[in-house]
Order: C-alpha cells, then sequence, then structure tokens
C-alpha cells in the first residue's frame, strides 16, 4: 500500500510540472533479459533466481516537460515488457513432465513487467536536426508472472503466481533526429523479486495437494532495450 501511494506521488508531482511546451513520446523495440533473469539453470528456474526469459518486446510512452535550463527536462514513463520463457527450457520441461506424469497440456508462464518512473534527461544538439540525449528514471516496478498449468495422464498441476511490487530505476541515452524521431538504447534495473505463489496438484487418486509459499531465491529483473521513438 505504502509503495502504491509512493507511486501516486511521482504521477502528482510530475504532473505539477507539465506546461504547454511538453509532449509525448512512443517508443517500441526488443527487450532483452540480462543477468539472472537470462540465466540457463534449468533446476533453478523462476523459483530459485534462474528465469530462462527469453527476448521479448518493449512498448513505452513517455511524457517530457522542459525545464528553463537549456536542454533539460523532467519525465514521467510508463512502459510494458513482455517475456517468454527459452523455447530450450520449455522443451526440457515438458520431456520431464512427459516422462514423470504422461503429460498432455502445459500452459507455461510468461513475464509481464510494467514500471512507472520519473527521472531527468538532458539534450545536447550536434547539428540543426541532430542532438544526443542522456536520461534516467527513478520508481516501481509491478511484476506479474502468468500461470503455469499442465494436464497429464497420472496428475493435473496448476500454479498461480501473486504480482511483486519492487523499486527500479533505468539509464539510457540515445540520438535524436529533427526533434521527432529517436533511437534509444536503455538499461533497467527493476526489482529482486520473492514472489507468493499458490498451487494445487490433483493426483490420479483424487488427492488433492494444495501449497501455499514463496520463491526459495528472489528473481532478479533486468532488461536491456534498443527502441525506436517518435513525437507524438
Amino acid at each position: 500500500m505504502k509503495k502504491l501511494c509512493f507511486i501516486a506521488l511521482i504521477l502528482i508531482s510530475c504532473t505539477s510540472v507539465i506546461n504547454a511546451q511538453g509532449f509525448f513520446q512512443f517508443h517500441a523495440g526488443p527487450a532483452f533479459p540480462s543477468g539472472d533473469f537470462v540465466g540457463e539453470n534449468y533446476d533453478d528456474a523462476i523459483h530459485n533466481g534462474s528465469g530462462n526469459a527469453k527476448t521479448g518486446l518493449n512498448l513505452g510512452v513517455v511524457y517530457y516537460s522542459p525545464l528553463k535550463t537549456d536542454g533539460l527536462s523532467l519525465l514521467l514513463s510508463m512502459n510494458f515488457f513482455y517475456n517468454k520463457l527459452r523455447k530450450d527450457y520449455r522443451n526440457y520441461l515438458r520431456s520431464d513432465l512427459e516422462k514423470d506424469f504422461d503429460v498432455q497440456d502445459i500452459t507455461y508462464s510468461k513475464y509481464i513487467n510494467i514500471p512507472i518512473m520519473a527521472g531527468v534527461n538532458y539534450k545536447i544538439p550536434v547539428k540543426e536536426k541532430l542532438a544526443f540525449y542522456g536520461e534516467g528514471s527513478l520508481g516501481f516496478n509491478l511484476l506479474k508472472i502468468t500461470k503455469y498449468e499442465y494436464i497429464g495422464g497420472d496428475s493435473d498441476y496448476f500454479e498461480k503466481i501473486s504480482p511483486s511490487l519492487k523499486l527500479g530505476f533505468t539509464i539510457g541515452g540515445g540520438v535524436l533526429v529533427q526533434d521527432k524521431y529517436s533511437i534509444g538504447l536503455n538499461y533497467y534495473v527493476l526489482g529482486s523479486h520473492k514472489c507468493k505463489y499458490h498451487s494445487e496438484q490433483q493426483r490420479y487418486n483424487n488427492d488433492t495437494v494444495i501449497r501455499e509459499d514463496k520463491f526459495e531465491k528472489s528473481l532478479d529483473i533486468r532488461e536491456v532495450t534498443l527502441t525506436i521513438g517518435i513525437k507524438l
């Protein structure tokens, strides 16, 4: 609750600096997981800190509010990250389940991250229609890992993971063309999440095993993005 209130405070604070010269920018591009988030340790997958995440998608919108200092702006951003599990890990998991539980169908988890951040942007003109920029932001990231379930001949399993909200930040920079188009490279550190989860396993004899627990090790979310942006 305190974290949600802090996000609201960020939004209110940034809204107060909106002026007539402010503008929105939309950007999109690939999201490359890094560090433990892309870790290939199958045995430690998800619950034990190894994300096994695949290259995904980043969509975002940023509001820039220029300040009196030339080239300096405040910014407020919201991004959406979507990453599936790596194909080799999915194949490994299916092979293991087919061997042990005669699995017929699997719904794999997917990662959704929604960071909301506030920060500053500094633009350095190079030529009339070309400029470099650098920026940094701080805020909160909401992690949602979608459900995981399988249907097998001997056992059915369902797992629901609770959303997690953690501090995060980003730094980056890029090139601005004609004061409208941008090519940007950003590094996002989106928090270490020790999520709670609820699981149910229905066995062939109709016994149901229910478990409420949390990850053994925090899942560290980090992404690198390469985006193309356009001033709206």
